[in-house]
C-alpha cells in the first residue's frame, strides 16, 4: 500500500469519527448508525489502521437502541461483544480484566432490550 493510501485512510478515520461524535452530541442516531456502518466498511477496507470495530458495532447497537430498531441493536451489541471477547483473546492487554466492564455493560444492555422488547 502507498503511504500516500494511508495517509488518505487516516484523514476518512478521523473525519468519520468527528462525524460520529458530532451526530451523537446532537443526538442525531440515523446519522450516528450510518457513520458507524462507513467506519466499519472502512476496516475492511483498510486493516492495516487496527481499527477497534468492535467498539463502532457497540456504537451502533446503541444508535440503533435510540432509533427503537430493537433487532438491529441487539445483532449490533452481539457483534461487539464478541468483537471484545476475541479481543480479549487474541490481544496483549496491560491489565488482564481490560474491557470487562465493556462485556457487562454490552450484556445488560441486550438483556434488558430482550426482555423489554423482544418477548
Amino acid at each position: 500500500m502507498a503511504a500516500g493510501d494511508n495517509r488518505k485512510q487516516v484523514a476518512e478515520l478521523k473525519s468519520l469519527r468527528e462525524k460520529l461524535n458530532n451526530a451523537l452530541r446532537r443526538k442525531e442516531y440515523a446519522i450516528a448508525a450510518e457513520t458507524c456502518i462507513e467506519i466499519i466498511a472502512l476496516d475492511a477496507r483498510a486493516k492495516s489502521l487496527n481499527i477497534m470495530v468492535c467498539l463502532y458495532h457497540k456504537d451502533l447497537g446503541e444508535a440503533y437502541l435510540k432509533l427503537l430498531e430493537y433487532e438491529k441493536a441487539v445483532a449490533s451489541l452481539n457483534t461487539a461483544r464478541e468483537g471484545l471477547i476475541e479481543y480479549r483473546a487474541t490481544k496483549k492487554l496491560k491489565f488482564p480484566d481490560d474491557w470487562l466492564n465493556e462485556l457487562k455493560a454490552i450484556e445488560r444492555l441486550i438483556q434488558r432490550i430482550e426482555a423489554t422488547h423482544l418477548k
